[in-house]
């Protein structure tokens, strides 16, 4: 077989390239998405088209820009400046922080090199339709918004592109988890595993306070826990939970376990010399573990084969589903929205929706015949051809 032909760009404008049967073919390639466009078979016409995208997507710093002062900085100084100066200030939780950084790093290496004055709203619109999808579209997009808005506060550039392109919305896949779903999942759960989504239920914390709940955090019939994640820092961040009977049943049920542990939430682990994680008791569960097992037990049911992964409830969805029944069962919006620990009610109704279709009750009792004049009236008993 003979070697294929390599593309060729002597003597041609910068991203063009030939291909085809005998390199008699022009295609032009986006300096930053990297997607090629066909630009046909003319040579001149191909030159003058790649000269004037060039112009457009490849504005060079040169010496006269130099001189006039003109601001050459580049996307990956901005990102640079924004790792050093503003995002400490945010006090992001590690998770976080480490999402945070991933995406910083992705833009970093696909846009650094490129100066931040390049960046038009075609230009961006184009990159992030090109490289991401749904959540991951989201994501950067947001990320890459907040670094050109500090590079605008800094001077680096005039204006922030990244408004101007679509903000497309997340489309949730997940399904809520069900009552009858839980149940399927509990009975099959061993026991340490059915405790955790007892008390998920009950007390509708997420699973990382759940697992740093400990025995001495009760006191005078209160549990006490801080909050590790909260729309704001407050109040709602400090919570005391009344000890219900049911409550006070499951804490006691978890000391009969036979191990020694200040967890409330505890295991024996398969090898316990692996399990001194961030110095923490060896029959402490992470939250990892207390997803990882959730998981497990959900997969291994029938009715779970058969569902797309994106679309699988996970053990998050306890907690909404635990406040779903708290108002199911009359508790007021304010009680759960305390017990969440949300300071926004928006929050709670997110979490609220999405189980059963919410009706709205209204009436429809306009009376027309106040619309009716006597010659209506009168023509009411008249044929069509007689009116």
């Amino acid at each position: 077989m003979a070697p294929r032909k390599k593309t060729t760009t002597k003597s041609l404008e910068p991203n063009l390239y030939t291909y085809g049967p005998g390199n008699k073919y022009y295609r032009y390639k986006h300096p930053v998405t990297g997607k090629f466009f066909a630009m046909g078979t003319d040579r001149r016409k191909a030159q003058a088209a790649a000269r004037m995208l060039n112009a457009r997507l490849m504005k060079g710093a040169g010496l006269v820009e130099t001189v006039m002062g003109m601001n050459t900085a580049t996307v990956s100084q901005a990102i640079e400046r924004f790792q050093e100066e503003y995002l400490p200030t945010r006090h992001l939780k590690p998770g976080s922080l480490d999402n945070m950084e991933q995406r910083l790093r992705r833009l970093n290496s696909d846009l650094g090199k490129m100066p931040l004055r390049q960046l038009d709203v075609p230009t961006v619109a184009d990159y992030l339709d090109e490289n991401f999808e749904r959540d991951s579209y989201v994501q950067h997009r947001s990320v890459l918004n907040q670094v050109l808005r500090f590079a605008v506060t800094k001077g680096l550039m005039k204006e922030n592109p990244v408004p101007t392109t679509i903000n497309k919305k997340r489309v949730k896949q997940r399904k809520r988890l069900t009552l009858v779903q839980f149940k399927t999942i509990y009975q099959q759960a061993k026991p340490w595993l059915k405790i955790a989504l007892e008390l998920a239920l009950i007390t509708l914390q997420r699973r990382g306070d759940l697992v740093e709940l400990q025995y001495k955090n009760i006191k005078d019939g209160k549990l006490f826990l801080i909050q590790q994640k909260t729309e704001k820092w407050g109040d709602a961040a400090y919570l005391a939970i009344e000890l219900s009977p049911k409550l006070q049943a499951l804490i006691h049920l978890t000391k009969q376990s036979g191990l020694d542990s200040p967890f409330i939430i505890h295991r024996k682990p398969h090898h316990k010399s692996s399990c001194h994680i961030r110095n923490k008791h060896w029959t402490y569960v992470t939250g990892d573990t207390l997803s990882r097992e959730f998981s497990k037990v959900r997969d291994s049911l029938d009715e779970f084969k058969g569902m797309p992964a994106a679309s699988k409830p996970t053990f998050h969805e306890i907690r909404a589903l635990g406040g779903y029944l708290y108002e199911k069962h009359g508790f007021p919006k304010d009680y759960i929205r305390a017990l969440m620990g949300h300071t926004e009610e928006y929050m709670t109704n997110h979490y609220l929706e999405g189980h059963t279709e919410r009706w709205t009750h209204v009436s429809a009792e306009l009376n027309i015949d106040l619309l009716k004049d006597n010659n209506q009236n009168n023509n009411e008993t008249k044929t069509p051809s007689e009116i």
